[in-house]
């Protein structure tokens, strides 16, 4: 049934043409969105976006982060630098627009998918937090709104145990939290430096990591009421005070940092850090997909420029395929019930 569906899309694409979608240049066809099914062997193009009057293509759209519904892995939403947020219920055979006038155009800076909702989806815009529950149809605006000048949201996340509870990083470096779904907020702890990347523990959601872009890392362990500023603990590594990115094993025993430096690895849940060794020496290049099998904290993958690494050795070795694209990687997910599955979002190199 589902190859079926997939061809008649394919067919679509022929006979109704690739339509304009996703960017001001025309001409490039190598943005978007890009999966693998046999962990990281063989790249193809996501690129089909069912419009009311025909069928688009994401193939010229700068896609900066991608969520995947931990509860139904088939279902993934995208955030772009210029075509607003995009959605798959079919593993990225074909995409959606949201309904919502608002989320078709801009940057989209985070999304966040409720662990105990399947249609329950959180999506920033600038200062904007947005929320749906019914996959997409209506979102509810106002949720929080930002209305000092120039700050905007970064990350978002919803706490897997406390469903009511909600966090929002921004540019600013505030940390704040909701526990009454977004009808109140309040400011937990700032950074001084623009939140890039936020994480609950899995283990334990009182437990929340969050890294920064030149300010280290900050970690609570009492649901954000106090904080311990991960700093000190990473000057042996160069530079790791700027974090990409975070990802954690499905009991969080083991957490990965995409850093300036490089990968870093920690077995606390960030107090104390050690280097993952890579092809590349430390600080040589930008890393800004990474992932980690969920249940083998062996599987690491990430990505710099347009190359994809994986090694399932802890680090030992690599090994590496070459996306047929230009532009640098963004995002990276891993399907957690099937790990040959991954998903990369890539995006021109801003200036």
């Amino acid at each position: 049934m589902r190859y079926t569906y997939v061809f008649l899309t394919l067919l679509l694409f022929v006979f109704l043409g690739a339509g304009c979608f996703g960017g001001s240049d025309t001409s490039a066809i190598d943005g978007g969105v890009f999966q693998t099914a046999d962990g990281g062997g063989e790249w193809t193009q996501s690129a089909a976006v069912l419009l009311p009057t025909g069928l688009g293509t994401l193939v010229g759209a700068d896609v900066e982060t991608i969520e995947m519904d931990p509860s139904d892995t088939q279902a993934l939403y995208i955030g772009t630098r210029e075509n607003g947020m995009l959605y798959s219920y079919d593993g990225g055979v074909s995409w959606m627009r949201p309904f919502h006038d608002d989320l078709t155009s801009g940057t989209i800076n985070a999304i966040d998918v409720d662990p105990d909702n399947t249609c329950s989806v959180y999506v920033a815009k600038g200062g904007s937090l947005y929320h749906t529950q019914d996959c997409s149809r209506h979102f509810q605006t106002g949720l929080y709104v930002e209305t000092r000048n120039g700050v905007e949201i970064t990350q978002i996340i919803a706490d897997w145990y406390n469903k009511d509870t909600i966090w929002l990083g921004l540019n600013n470096g505030d940390i704040l939290r909701s526990q009454d779904a977004g009808n109140s907020w309040k400011t937990m702890t700032n950074t001084d430096r623009p939140v890039t990347d936020m994480m609950i523990s899995n283990a334990d959601s009182r437990f929340v990591l969050a890294g920064t872009d030149r300010d280290g890392m900050y970690r609570t362990e009492d649901g954000g009421e106090t904080w311990v500023h991960i700093e000190k603990e990473l000057k042996e590594f160069s530079n790791a005070y700027r974090v990409y990115r975070l990802t954690q094993t499905s009991t969080a025993d083991v957490v990965i940092a995409a850093t300036k430096y490089g990968l870093i690895r920690s077995f606390d849940f960030g107090l104390t850090w050690e280097a993952v060794d890579l092809v590349t020496a430390p600080g040589e290049v930008g890393i800004y997909g990474l992932a980690i099998n969920p249940s083998d904290a062996n599987v690491i993958y990430y990505t710099s420029g347009s190359t994809f690494y994986v090694t399932g050795n802890a680090g030992d070795t690599w090994s590496t395929s070459e996306l047929a694209t230009s532009r640098e990687v963004q995002t990276l997910v891993v399907d957690p019930t099937n790990v040959s599955v991954l998903y990369i979002g890539v995006a021109r190199i801003e200036d």
